[in-house]
């Protein structure tokens, strides 16, 4: 059975369960022995069974059940799992794969998924690095130093901005005290703000620094600023900082300013990133679902939708994460196919260039519910619902190729399992009041 503290905002947590010191710009701080009696709100209990019972999803969706059962595995007593599969590193507890599921633990009201959360969370805190830098995964083992990267062939930028996001979403649901992570939050919002550096409310992010880590585009990418900004308004509520709110804005503004296309219209998509040398006038699937979610740029965030419905959805098929494919001939295939890191994925339709994640339909589910879109959220649940019934033996892979529908990557991700319960609960009164602006 397990009994987890669902905090007031504002409320202060008991030291008993804390770290014993925070590493912030390169010092130790206290202890938290000065911390106050903790104030819970309401206490949920829950009995750990063989196969879990989910809530009832408002969109039925195949694969739910199984799909909060995988979250529940996935979660322990150090966080939320990104894989129960053995690849590469993906027993590590990665940041964006950790809070993704812990989010939704949120919209379930899950006690399991959502201690998973905070022990991602402290995890992601306790491993910060000197500057305030946030690792992109973790591992925990008994009687070892703690296995802690920020990135390999490039820093892994988003390890931080999901970190503040999840930190805000767990506080405004009464998940943490805040006090317990305000130090760290305050390091990981310097260290973005040093490497904006010229002072112009953008983060200039190298090839392979956020999710797509083998896909090439690399600048001002809208996907990390977008989490920048929506993280920075919802901490500055928190913690009561109004100058994170106005750069939130500042942030949102500069973004209405430099990612429209060059044609703008009432149905088109922003581009996926820009830099010194040029704009990438690619269609980005997150980007566009965190942006019109967040509400930082309503008309642009709208035109967004708009092109994604007309584009995909109307024609009974379901949206890339990115688009369009890189074919070999192209003038990016000889680039995206040297760039790699546990060999070349990135065919035609396949992973990064082409592939059908079900993270990203989850967040654009959230996305068009939030801004009422029904009749495209409709078609949205019908095709991917159709999908997954074509893959009765869906393993929760990381994404379905574009052209065939084959189920390919790494299976049993927590991602995934992710992507199918934000899809199911995306218009309960649960995520609209979770992500309310």
């Amino acid at each position: 059975m397990l009994t987890l503290p669902v905090y007031a905002a504002g409320a202060v947590a008991t030291s008993g369960g804390g770290p014993k010191s925070l590493r912030v710009d390169g010092k130790t701080s206290g202890g938290e022995a000065a911390l106050a009696t903790p104030v819970p709100r309401v206490l949920l209990t829950v009995h750990r069974r063989r196969a879990p019972s989910a809530p009832e999803p408002t969109l039925s969706l195949p694969h739910y059940t199984a799909a909060v059962m995988l979250l529940h595995g996935l979660s322990g007593p150090r966080g939320i799992h990104a894989s129960q599969a053995s690849t590469a590193n993906y027993r590590a507890i990665f940041s964006r794969d950790g809070v993704m599921a812990g989010i939704a633990g949120l919209l379930l009201g899950d006690a399991v998924i959502t201690a998973g959360l905070v022990r991602t969370l402290e995890g992601l805190r306790d491993t910060q690095g000197p500057e305030g830098q946030v690792a992109s995964n973790f591992e925990l083992r008994d009687g070892a130093a703690p296995q802690v990267s920020f990135g390999s062939l490039a820093p892994r930028i988003d390890g931080a901005t999901w970190y503040l996001l999840g930190v805000a979403l767990a506080a405004r649901q009464g998940a943490i005290a805040p006090p317990q992570f305000e130090a760290s939050v305050r390091a990981a919002v310097r260290v973005l703000d040093a490497l904006e550096y010229n002072g112009r409310h953008l983060v200039y992010i190298p090839t392979g620094g956020n999710w797509a880590d083998e896909y090439i585009y690399d600048g001002y990418i809208l996907y990390d600023q977008v989490l920048r900004a929506w993280a920075l308004r919802l901490l500055g509520a928190t913690f009561g900082e109004p100058a994170w709110v106005e750069k939130s804005a500042h942030i949102a503004m500069r973004i209405d300013e430099a990612f429209w296309p060059d044609v703008r219209n009432a149905t088109c998509h922003p581009v996926a990133s820009f830099s010194p040398v040029g704009r990438r006038h690619i269609f980005d699937l997150a980007a566009c679902s965190l942006l019109a979610l967040s509400d930082l740029a309503p008309a642009m965030g709208d035109a967004a939708l708009d092109w994604i419905t007309a584009t995909f959805l109307d024609a009974g098929a379901l949206p890339p994460a990115f688009h369009p494919v890189i074919t070999p001939g192209d003038p990016d295939w000889d680039a995206l196919s040297r760039y790699h890191l546990h060999g070349f994925r990135n065919r035609p339709h396949e992973y990064h260039n082409g592939g059908i994640w079900p993270i990203w339909l989850g967040w654009l589910s959230l996305a068009l519910a939030q801004r009422g879109r029904d009749a495209a959220l409709r078609t949205l649940t019908e095709l991917t619902a159709a999908q997954l019934t074509r893959t009765p033996s869906y393993g929760f892979e990381e994404y379905f190729h574009g052209a065939t529908g084959e189920s390919l990557g790494t299976p049993q991700m927590a991602y995934s399992a992710t992507g199918v319960v934000f899809m199911s609960h995306a218009t309960d009164d649960a995520a609209r009041a979770l992500f309310a602006a």
